[in-house]
């Protein structure tokens, strides 16, 4: 049930995006889940039976998966207000942003545990879900002080509706090999974000825990699009004034010259074009990122597309592909859906009906090799290390075989497909 309805979301959201709206009124859009609850839908329609069955105390514990790089991660959250700008979404005030960053920390201190998100969103999820959520361990030291030297930055744009954490498995593993991640949640797009103070803002387009609330309309994407995009260029602005402000966490520790983007989604479309868009970004990578009619202009910039289970490239992808006339890579994950390229991959690890799926290489070998790719991408074309073993497609790897490699001088899809049906023969 959960892989149908999953799929019936991605190609509904994919058409919507790509095409326009979609005027029949026997269109019914299903939940969309692009974050930390993805299986929180499934919880929904599973007998509580099952449930009490593997959490018989009513709640439950998980602890993100352990970074593997040499640095200690730390993570704290700046409040920032675009002050030359009126919020899009609240009238009467400026845009106000939370960014929440993970980096390389020093260490011999006292490492104090951070919380996966704060307490307040926690509990708001868990209502909107109507179900107790699980108590979250992560692997980064609250506050703790960034190391010495000079980092390269990543930014990341979360998918439709989604949370900034949404990807901490990756955050964390990204700052334990030296790279600062700035997530940002997108203010009233976000399902919720708490500023300082404990005030929650909501989204005006609904929640992917409230498939009836939920705005999938052409207007309110392309609207979302274009909000990101603004916020994204302001946050990049801020980085250089933390970069260069005395009493900043960040003070002289950010390489602006080495700035990625990557995001989820909607956010992998966001990252693509905010890498063309904009002359600071140096590569993107977009996790089963949308596709659409802006992206056609493509980019002579690094770009690695990840993608769930696609049996056949749609023809929005193949001539994205085309026209990366730069370094590029594609990669295929077979059994996987949209979302076991996000936390949903790891929250629910012991639930089988409730965890997304990993195809043969189960879990643990999936999460291996999201985060060897992702981070073989950056440490090529950003930290100065080349590693095309992984990213040039020539050897399929033995050791991640759900993992399908299409490599910079390949093509990812045969010349004659039929953009009626938009499967590719």
């Amino acid at each position: 049930m959960y892989r149908a309805e999953c799929g019936r979301w991605y190609q509904h959201f994919s058409v919507i995006v790509r095409t326009g709206p979609v005027t029949s009124n026997k269109v019914k859009t299903p939940p969309i889940s692009v974050a930390v609850a993805v299986s929180l839908i499934l919880l929904w329609v599973l007998p509580a039976t099952v449930l009490a069955q593997f959490f018989p105390g009513g709640s439950w514990r998980v602890t993100a998966p352990p970074p593997t790089g040499a640095n200690r991660v730390g993570t704290l959250s700046l409040y920032l207000v675009d002050s030359v700008r009126n919020d899009p979404y609240q009238a009467g005030r400026q845009r106000e942003l939370m960014v929440r960053f993970w980096y390389p920390a020093i260490t011999g201190r006292a490492c104090i545990p951070a919380d996966y998100t704060s307490t307040q969103i926690w509990a708001y999820t868990s209502r909107l879900s109507g179900f107790p959520l699980p108590a979250v361990r992560t692997n980064s030291c609250q506050g703790a002080a960034i190391s010495e030297g000079s980092h390269p930055v990543i930014l990341f744009t979360h998918g439709y509706t989604g949370f900034l954490t949404d990807a901490t498995f990756l955050f964390e593993e990204l700052a334990s090999h030296g790279y600062v991640v700035a997530s940002i949640a997108h203010t009233s797009e976000t399902t919720a974000v708490e500023f300082p103070g404990g005030r929650l803002v909501t989204s005006v387009f609904g929640s992917y825990l409230d498939g009836e609330s939920l705005r999938m309309d052409y207007q309110s994407l392309r609207r979302a699009h274009a909000v990101r995009m603004a916020d994204l260029r302001f946050v990049i602005d801020q980085l250089s004034a933390l970069n260069g402000r005395e009493g900043s966490p960040f003070v002289g520790s950010l390489d602006l010259s080495r700035i990625a983007v990557m995001g989820h989604s909607l956010g992998g479309e966001v990252a693509i074009a905010m890498l063309e868009s904009h002359p600071r970004m140096r590569a993107a990578v977009s996790l089963d990122g949308v596709v659409s009619a802006e992206l056609a202009p493509g980019t002579s910039k690094p770009v690695l597309l990840l993608a769930a289970s696609r049996g056949h490239w749609n023809p929005e992808e193949c001539k994205l592909w085309a026209a990366l006339r730069g370094p590029r890579t594609a990669i295929n994950f077979r059994g996987a859906d949209h979302f076991t390229l996000s936390d949903a991959v790891w929250l629910l690890p012991d639930v089988p009906e409730l965890g997304a799926p990993v195809g043969r290489m189960g879990r643990e070998r999936t999460l291996e090799a999201l985060r060897n790719y992702i981070l073989a991408f950056f440490d090529t074309h950003l930290g100065g290390k080349p590693e095309p073993g992984l990213l040039d497609g020539k050897t399929a790897s033995s050791r991640f075989p759900d993992a399908s490699v299409i490599g910079p001088t390949q093509e990812l899809c045969p010349l004659n497909f039929a953009s009626s049906t938009g499967a590719i023969r």
